[in-house]
């Protein structure tokens, strides 16, 4: 006997994922997900001039591994259609730049962690990432990427907000790269939109790795107006708290002072 109250909602008959994707011209199409490579592209760009001008990752290491993974078990493991294999090529030669000041740098954010252990647990996050892209993105018959996509989203917004928080400065990042990445974020989610108007679980993943990335912008600004770095300064190398200026590569090579360096935000520590 049913003693419970009602369910409130039914179970969707056939399943969202079982849609394939609806018929969208390809001027439409290339409008959303142009913007989206692009948006990626730069964010890559500007991360890796940050790294080298900072000394500090511009993108947290261990989702530069999960990134990582994404695009190369998506461009020469996985099936996938023609136009998603060719943007995923593109992001991975830049991610593979990534990949290796990660594999570099990645130590100074986690002092208390040996390099060799860090290393080893990055490769060991890459190909534990790759195993779940493949298998999910197989499971979901995800052929443009979309669900894992979106899914790895969420903790990479997320992580900006943690590495803000961790490092108590703005060291490694800036509001281009913010900006950059939350463009290449939106328009992929409105492709996912167009594509997908009745996956649901999409329409819950978007805005929230959209708000999280709107929340980054807004704390990284007022961290960098704190250290007294202006916001869209291109040459300007950040400090990071209680760092020799010797860690800092090229740190004060042609750039503005790096201020700070003895202040920790209050945003970026709240």
């Amino acid at each position: 006997m049913e003693w419970l109250p009602p369910f409130l909602i039914p179970m969707s008959q056939p399943a969202p994922v079982t849609e394939g994707a609806a018929d969208v011209p390809d001027g439409l199409f290339w409008a959303l997900a142009g913007p989206t490579a692009v948006g990626w592209l730069l964010t890559y760009v500007l991360a890796i001039r940050q790294a080298v001008l900072d000394g500090r990752v511009g993108i947290p290491a261990y989702m530069v591994a999960v990134n990582f993974a994404w695009e190369f078990s998506l461009t020469f493991v996985l099936e996938q259609t023609p136009a998603q294999r060719q943007i995923n090529f593109f992001w991975l030669l830049f991610n593979s730049v990534l990949l290796y000041q990660a594999l570099r740098l990645g130590p100074r954010d986690y002092p208390a962690l040996p390099p060799r252990v860090l290393r080893w647990t990055l490769a060991g996050v890459l190909l534990w990432a790759s195993l779940v892209v493949v298998a999910g993105a197989n499971e979901f018959h995800d052929r443009d990427g979309m669900y894992t996509g979106m899914i790895i989203q969420v903790p990479l917004s997320a992580s900006f907000l943690l590495l803000l928080k961790r490092r108590g400065s703005s060291a490694g990042q800036s509001l281009h790269i913010a900006v950059a990445k939350l463009v290449g974020s939106v328009f992929a989610g409105l492709t996912a939109f167009v594509l997908y108007p009745s996956h649901h679980l999409l329409q819950v993943l978007v805005p929230t790795y959209v708000a999280l990335d709107i929340a980054y912008v807004v704390m990284l600004r007022r961290t960098m107006r704190r250290e007294g770095r202006p916001p869209w300064a291109l040459r300007w190398a950040a400090a990071v708290p209680g760092t020799p200026p010797s860690e800092s590569v090229a740190a004060g090579a042609g750039t503005g002072p790096a201020r700070g360096a003895g202040t920790r935000s209050d945003d970026a520590a709240a």
